[in-house]
């Protein structure tokens, strides 16, 4: 059977012919000393080769990819702008505006901006996408057909209400390292309690792209409301509290190696990588 050119934008729900849309946009996804395709790893599978970042071919028609793509490029401008991405650094290789934790690599910036709702969209835009699509490099995140029609109103009605539904915190790395990809993971954090409160764990979805982290929190709104991280959340007022680590100190780091280390199992088989 060929190619299916035709069919319901996911994103629009009009019919017409699908285009190649960017699960996350191809300016932020690049790969250091790769030349000019890329080498997808993983652990547990074959290294393949792939000559663009990840793309769904059946996703959006031309009316969902100008909405995608128009909220794209304004927040790779705003990431830029902000610094919140390593392509936004210039000649920069680490933060000078980060609070530093004593002895640690850890630290904080606060950032001010009016932007920080739109910016909320465009992350709920990639939990959509990668929710919607039928890539397997995607298929960790899984949602319910509920949340995925919330989103997608959400995303086209540009609404980034109500901040506590998927409440998106950030992670950034404060020193350049390696230029890689890394595809949407859910795991579960423990957050401490304060005032004599226990522990809780916050199970969440994970996206990577040039240099910074987002957890997408994905607890029901009523739990998350009963412990409000204010700053800490995307959205919540103009200014931004954003936690840093060292590239160095990351996990991001130590989970790249555990991919470099799963593909070099692979070179002991002459084969070439899977196109």
């Amino acid at each position: 059977m060929g190619k299916l050119i035709h069919g319901v934008c996911k994103l629009t729900g009009s019919t017409g012919k699908f285009v190649d849309s960017h699960l996350i946009p191809k300016a932020l996804t690049r790969a250091g000393g790769l030349g000019s395709s890329l080498i997808q790893g993983g652990v547990g599978r074959r290294p393949v080769t792939r000559h663009s970042s990840w793309y769904d071919p059946e996703l959006v028609t031309q009316e969902g990819e100008t909405i995608l793509a128009k909220l794209d490029d304004w927040a790779i401008r705003e990431l830029r702008r902000t610094k919140l991405v390593w392509s936004g650094w210039g000649p920069t290789k680490t933060l000078t505006d980060v609070d530093l934790i004593p002895g640690t690599e850890w630290g904080n910036r606060f950032v001010e901006s009016k932007h920080w709702r739109r910016l909320r969209l465009f992350f709920l835009s990639l939990l959509w996408r990668a929710a919607a699509s039928t890539r397997e490099e995607f298929s960790e995140v899984h949602l319910a057909d509920e949340d995925r029609e919330r989103l997608r109103k959400m995303i086209v009605e540009e609404n980034p209400d109500p901040i506590d539904y998927f409440q998106i915190q950030l992670v950034q790395l404060s020193t350049l390292g390696f230029e890689h990809n890394h595809t949407p993971i859910s795991g579960t954090k423990v957050i401490s309690g304060v005032n004599g409160e226990s522990d809780y764990e916050v199970p969440f979805y994970r996206f990577y792209f040039d240099g910074l982290i987002a957890h997408l929190d994905r607890r029901p709104i009523a739990e998350v409301q009963k412990r409000p991280m204010k700053e800490l959340v995307l959205g919540y007022s103009e200014r931004l509290c954003v936690a840093t680590v060292s590239y160095r100190e990351s996990s991001q780091r130590k989970m790249l190696e555990r991919i470099w280390e799963e593909a070099d199992k692979w070179t002991q088989n002459p084969r070439p990588p899977e196109k």
